[in-house]
């Protein structure tokens, strides 16, 4: 070999190691980010006593509860899938200006009713709007009514949801949509109550005023005075 060509096969050596270095320096390092996706097993949890209430084989209940599991996922991909599909045929139609029958047209052709397409496209557009993983998992194996109550109130409780996505579960997400409610509930009611005061009773309420007012302790005289002092604020 001549040394023109040593010289030649050194350099592509030195060029070829220099490239491989660099390539090694460049290259991505994955690390476990706060939204990335979680195991199933993580977000859902099935109790043995499902299935061990019907057998004691415990290799056999682990092999049902990974298999229902398996089941969930599949289901909730699909569900999601569906909801894009339907998304985007109703966004083009909606685009083009086409006659609302059209779309109509396309539900009936692959056996959807209307309101059935409405709640994937719900589903769709929450999963779309989350930007945690972990949220988009659990929104995609919601029950329909738990999807129903987030799309209502997403303005508040999706940001919450996306707060504690790190140790998010598919049950802590249902009970923090079953307090949501409940509070939501408890408002309604005392809006309801307020509301619909009797303008009827007023006379009553005044001679029972005039009546008690002297025997009531300190406290009680304070409280109706502001509340008085409010009634006369507002009747200006």
């Amino acid at each position: 070999m001549s040394t023109a060509e040593e010289r030649f096969q050194a350099m592509m050596a030195k060029r070829k190691k220099a490239k491989e270095s660099v390539e090694k320096e460049e290259k991505p390092i994955v690390v476990n980010e706060k939204n990335s996706k979680k195991d199933i097993k993580e977000i859902f949890v099935i109790e043995d006593s499902v299935f061990g209430n019907l057998t004691n084989d415990i290799e056999l209940i682990e092999y049902l509860k990974n298999k229902s599991l398996e089941m969930l996922k599949i289901q909730g991909n699909n569900i999601i899938m569906l909801g894009k599909n339907l998304t985007e045929v109703f966004e083009e139609l909606g685009r083009k200006g086409s006659p609302d029958g059209l779309y109509l047209k396309y539900l009936e052709f692959n056996g959807y009713k209307k309101d059935t397409a409405l709640r994937l496209r719900k589903r769709y557009e929450l999963f779309k709007k989350s930007k945690a993983d972990v949220v988009k998992q659990i929104i995609a194996i919601l029950p329909v009514r738990s999807i129903e109550q987030l799309y209502k109130e997403q303005d508040s409780v999706l940001p919450e949801l996306e707060k504690n996505s790190e140790n998010l579960t598919y049950k802590k997400m249902l009970d923090m949509l079953k307090k949501s409610n409940e509070a939501i509930e408890v408002k309604e009611k005392n809006s309801i109550e307020i509301s619909s005061y009797n303008i009827d009773r007023l006379d009553s309420l005044y001679r029972r005023i005039n009546n008690r007012y002297d025997e009531l302790d300190e406290k009680r005289k304070e409280k109706l005075d502001k509340l008085l002092f409010e009634i006369e604020k507002l009747l200006g």
